[in-house]
């Protein structure tokens, strides 16, 4: 236990700077979204804390018992239309609060059973499609208190048919404030030249321009006697955040089990179990893979950590406990490597609660409405669903008839009938007879055998999402440090779950244990998708043909004897050992150009797709990068124009790569990079002169490999040109600095 403790102290001595500051950051996030998600549910004004009560145990408890390192801890908006229901079926908050524990104690018992891998039984597509399906709602019902309007249908159909008349009939002042919140949210992602608006959290921009804007109209409403036909009655429609005159009282409703012995109890606890132990496990994924120090978090502690955590929430007024992937992103983007950011965020909630209650109730709830809002709409945007066709049409059709059946019914018959969808799909996909497809999905194939000097995995008939949780048994008794081959060539279908978990497992065991794995059989199995995760077994779409922009970069390619491939390509990991890509998460490239310069450093420029944050959180940027791979040693560096706020944050975040190269240099750069020595010679008056005169550029040098870019969008073909001569003229001036690696002897 010591043994374990003794690294995470050091992590946290090394790096509390920048945790302090990304849990200051999210604490900004968290209290308002808490706050709203709370008002969204119709709780009693006396349950009104119950956001900010859970926001408080996910940072000042959870933090000490959980799986995960960088994760943020609190309440999620995908149960306000199950605690909303829940409060009409059970009909008392204490009744509720019941239901919460019991789902507390069934997750705790899923995590000491050690069954958080049963959550790969659930296709990825179907809990996208449920978690559209939950931003659907979230979006069809708080839209119409955004625009002013009090409306409430008897179903999330009822609620979306009903928008374009709230639009009609909305209050205008209100509709100002919530589009006016909208637009922030939407427009501060993409906010990249401004370092100080990019770090400063969106909610906070909401606060800044939501509050005035009420004291505006309240200065207007006195000033004269018509705007908008009815200035005071308008106004005063205006509602504010209103919160408990005893704070503490919301800590004291005791929760009442008296209903436990009815049906509709059990179903809410069901609801409420499915969606916090599915969202919490696939956020904790999802944030494993952008943490910067690249750790596992332990599925199963992390589950039973949940449990605890909602138990203790329920009996102190507050609501489940979950994982949550917006918050974590936004944390880890402003510097959060421990789990100390967890902590903070719930100290300051904490503080600014009980300090800066009254400027709280300044903010206007169209506001955090505008939060939920884009909430729901990020959870069901079309990325989604583009998202979906991208891995091959069948999940599209899976996401979609899970969203679907989740609005026409509810959250559990929804999970379970996109489950019996996807095997629909897997069936008459596979052109199996039933019963001995039935038969390879309750009796799986898989046999591992040693031959020579690597471990061979023959899987037979169909791999699907029903027996991942077998082979992952299978797999745990596989040696370190050894080869294994996983062969699909005796498979009639492999699906998208069975493939993404083999490669995650393979990528973790040459990370973990010093492995290394490969995968055949694929080559004679068709598929309707280039991704290499989609369903194999139908014929591959045609090529479509190139667009105006590949046609001028294949001419611009044939002028510079480059080569060109216009496809997408899902393997490029090649790509990670850049330090931009530390926090970010590449999807894919496609219109490559590759060549070698006349000094022979190799080069390539291509359209790279990756994503800052993750899940619903992630905001996608398309960027055209330049890639030259030296055959010098190229020092380690950073290079970027030098504002005031980079440095600012540089340190504060105790960022010690900061340097100054030479007065000469101006103040126009910073550069950032550990040898201080190597950088100085690297940097010649010649380099210099060059980037004062081409300073337009991002540049990074990681292991030799240089990466440039300029802008975050696509690049036209004119730019392509004028980035590649860039590039060359750059290599050319680096090169006579640069001295050869020494040969092994």
């Amino acid at each position: 236990m010591l043994s374990s403790i003794k690294p995470k102290l050091l992590l946290i001595k090394h790096y509390w700077r920048s945790d302090l500051i990304a849990g200051f950051s999210v604490s900004l996030v968290a209290l308002p979204l808490s706050l709203g998600i709370a008002l969204a549910m119709d709780l009693p004004i006396s349950a009104l804390m119950a956001g900010v009560t859970a926001a408080l145990v996910g940072g000042l408890i959870t933090t000490f018992i959980r799986g995960g390192n960088v994760a943020i801890n609190g309440p999620s908006p995908a149960l306000i239309g199950i605690v909303a229901g829940a409060m009409a079926t059970l009909g008392s908050w204490e009744y509720v609060l019941a239901a919460f524990i019991c789902s507390g104690i069934l997750q705790l018992i899923f995590g000491v059973l050690k069954l958080g891998n049963l959550a790969d039984f659930i296709p990825s597509s179907v809990v996208q499609g449920m978690m559209a399906a939950i931003g659907v709602i979230i979006l069809a019902s708080q839209v119409h208190t955004g625009l002013g309007v009090s409306f409430k249908g008897e179903t999330s159909f009822d609620n979306l048919l009903a928008i374009p008349n709230s639009i009609l009939n909305m209050n205008p002042l209100i509709a100002v404030i919530f589009i006016n919140c909208l637009v922030i949210l939407a427009w501060h992602p993409y906010i990249k030249k401004n370092r100080f608006i990019k770090f400063v959290p969106a909610t906070i921009w909401l606060l800044v321009v939501s509050i005035p804007m009420y004291f505006l109209f309240n200065y207007l409403s006195e000033g004269t006697e018509v705007l908008f036909g009815k200035t005071h009655y308008l106004v005063a429609s205006i509602d504010l955040i209103t919160l408990p005159d005893n704070l503490l009282s919301g800590f004291f409703i005791q929760p009442n089990f008296a209903k436990a012995n009815t049906v509709g109890f059990w179903l809410v606890v069901l609801s409420v179990f499915l969606v916090s132990t599915i969202e919490s496990l696939g956020s904790a994924k999802a944030i494993d893979k952008i943490d910067p120090l690249k750790r596992k978090t332990n599925l199963d502690r992390d589950i039973g950590a949940m449990g605890i955590s909602t138990i203790i929430s329920g009996f102190i007024g507050g609501l489940p406990i979950v994982t949550v992937i917006a918050r974590s992103s936004v944390s880890i983007y402003h510097g959060s490597r421990t789990r100390l950011s967890n902590f903070v965020h719930g100290i300051l909630i904490l503080f600014f609660v009980f300090v800066l209650g009254s400027f709280i109730q300044l903010v206007p709830k169209a506001a955090l409405m505008a939060i939920l809002v884009f909430t729901g709409y990020k959870l069901a945007s079309p990325k989604v669903f583009k998202d979906a066709s991208l891995k091959g049409y069948e999940q599209l059709l899976i996401l979609c008839c899970t969203l679907l059946a989740t609005l026409l019914t509810d959250l559990n018959k929804g999970i379970l009938i996109g489950i019996l969808f996807t095997l629909f799909i897997h069936l008459v996909r596979s052109h199996m007879p039933a019963v001995l497809f039935f038969k390879y999905i309750s009796k799986p194939y898989f046999n591992l055998a040693k031959i020579e000097d690597y471990y061979h995995l023959r899987i037979k008939g169909v791999a699907n999402f029903t027996n991942v949780i077998k082979l992952r048994k299978v797999l745990k008794t596989v040696p370190e440090n050894e080869q294994v081959v996983f062969d699909f060539s005796h498979a009639r279908l492999v699906d998208f779950s069975m493939l993404e978990f083999v490669n995650e497992w393979g990528k973790d065991y040459k990370r973990k244990h010093h492995g290394d794995f490969e995968i055949l059989g694929l080559d004679e199995h068709l598929t309707t998708s280039e991704h290499p995760y989609s369903i194999h077994a139908l014929p591959q779409m045609e090529e479509k043909p190139l667009s105006k922009r590949q046609k001028q970069i294949k001419e611009l390619a044939y002028a510079n004897q480059a080569d060109f491939e216009p496809k997408i390509n899902w393997k490029i990991g090649y790509l990670e050992v850049n330090t931009f890509f530390e926090v970010r998460t590449i999807e894919y490239a496609k219109n490559k150009l590759s060549g070698t310069f006349d000094n022979g450093v190799a080069w390539e420029i291509l359209d790279v797709t990756f994503a800052e944050g993750a899940l619903m959180a992630a905001e996608v940027h398309n960027t055209t990068m330049l890639r030259m791979q030296f055959n010098k040693n190229l020092p380690d560096f950073e290079l970027d124009e030098d504002r005031f706020f980079t440095k600012l944050l540089g340190k504060a975040t105790n960022n010690e790569r900061a340097l100054e190269i030479n007065d000469d240099f101006g103040n126009d750069f910073l550069v950032k990079g550990e040898s201080k020595q190597q950088i100085t010679s690297l940097f010649s008056k010649d380099l210099k002169q060059f980037l004062l005169e081409h300073n337009k550029c991002h540049l990074e040098s990681t292991k030799n490999t240089l990466l440039a870019f300029r802008y975050f969008r696509l690049m036209s073909a004119t730019e392509i040109q004028e980035l590649l001569d860039f590039g060359k003229a750059f290599s050319a001036i680096c090169q006579n600095s640069l001295v050869a690696p020494k040969a092994i002897p």
